[in-house]
């Protein structure tokens, strides 16, 4: 229990230190590179047959070249689409990635990188690559690095550890979420203050849970082999696609 990781704090985008949009003060935070590895709860790629020459380093550098949507400081979820579109005909309706098939196999509800209709994964994927893109840190397990960047998935780590994996987000859930941080309790170090923290608010659950998923990269480095799409990396004792 003594080397367990111990839970700092707690803080939401728009409490971020710095200036401009809360989106352009996390670019500045994890580009300043001022931690090992951070994990990202959003997909890092598209599925591989979508992804431009050059592979995921192509996909940021293109991604790079769309504008921003009017209403927003990261390009639309159609203009990604579009992108993909023009690397290969999109098949399916919700195309999924290696690693997403995975976790869908298991039973873990996946969102679609190119499906822009309702609960859409294509606006989160493209915030998520332009983030990528304007941070420049190292994106495992591409690369690795001091400061990288890991695509973590909350459900998939819960899943991986047997613990409920759904069901936990709503206000009226907290119980739920009670039972999630009764899990944790071997595994991470969490004050009296910061337990009724995130059993209020389920979106700092998942930042919590999302940091395991950094830990495992970094602890563990690159996997053997990895799909050209990327990987969700889990605490579980493998790095599981």
């Amino acid at each position: 229990m003594a080397d367990r990781p111990r839970l700092i704090d707690v803080v939401p985008v728009q409490a971020l230190a710095g200036s401009g949009k809360p989106f352009d003060r996390l670019v500045q935070l994890l580009r300043s590179g001022d931690h090992v590895a951070a994990g990202i709860d959003a997909p890092f790629s598209l599925p591989a047959r979508h992804l431009p020459p050059g592979g995921h380093r192509g996909l940021l550098s293109t991604v790079a070249t769309l504008p921003d949507a009017p209403d927003r400081p990261f390009p639309s979820g159609a203009s990604l689409v579009a992108l993909a579109a023009a690397v290969a005909p999109i098949e399916t309706a919700k195309p999924l990635r290696t690693t997403e098939r995975h976790w869908s196999s298991r039973g873990v509800n996946t969102r679609s990188t190119l499906w822009n209709g309702p609960r859409g994964g294509a606006p989160f994927t493209a915030a998520c690559l332009t983030l990528l893109t304007r941070v420049g840190r190292p994106c495992w397990p591409w690369a690795i690095g001091s400061g990288m960047l890991v695509e973590s998935f909350p459900a998939a780590q819960l899943r991986a550890w047997c613990l409920s994996h759904t069901g936990y987000a709503g206000r009226d859930q907290r119980a739920a979420r009670r039972i999630i941080l009764d899990g944790l309790t071997h595994r991470i170090g969490i004050s009296h203050a910061q337990t009724g923290l995130l059993l209020d608010h389920p979106d700092a659950l998942d930042a919590v849970l999302a940091a395991f998923g950094a830990i495992a990269a970094s602890t563990n480095g690159p996997p053997a082999v990895a799909p050209p799409d990327g990987l969700i990396s889990v605490m579980d004792g493998l790095m599981a696609v």
